[in-house]
């Protein structure tokens, strides 16, 4: 019995699924990431400097000295979406293992086909 080649097996239905991934994971990781920056200063322009537990908002974020307080919703939303750098970082580790996008030639930079 003949067996395919480990390269035709993962470019199954002419996609090349590890690129996919990589692309995908990436976008997803860099967009959360730099949307949580949006966030957090949306929620410092709308958040109270003192805990209204009557309001639910008791979650403390700070900006250096300035603390303000969020629900718990908001507070989780702007960690997970911090925490979208791992997939960004995932995403750089899984493309030098796999080298699927290459975009560094000798000749300089080029865009991904």
């Amino acid at each position: 019995m003949l067996e395919t080649p480990r390269r035709f097996a993962i470019v199954a239905g002419g996609v090349n699924w590890r690129r996919f991934i990589v692309i995908v994971v990436g976008t997803v990781g860099c967009t959360g990431f730099f949307t949580s920056f949006g966030l957090f200063h949306y929620l410092e322009n709308i958040s109270p400097t003192k805990p209204i537990p009557a309001a639910q908002q008791v979650y403390q974020l700070n900006d250096g000295e300035y603390l303000f307080y969020v629900t718990r919703e908001q507070y989780w939303l702007f960690h997970l979406l911090v925490s979208c750098f791992a997939l960004g970082f995932l995403a750089a580790l899984l493309n030098w293992r796999w080298k699927v996008v290459k975009n560094l030639t000798p000749e300089g930079w080029r865009y991904p086909t």
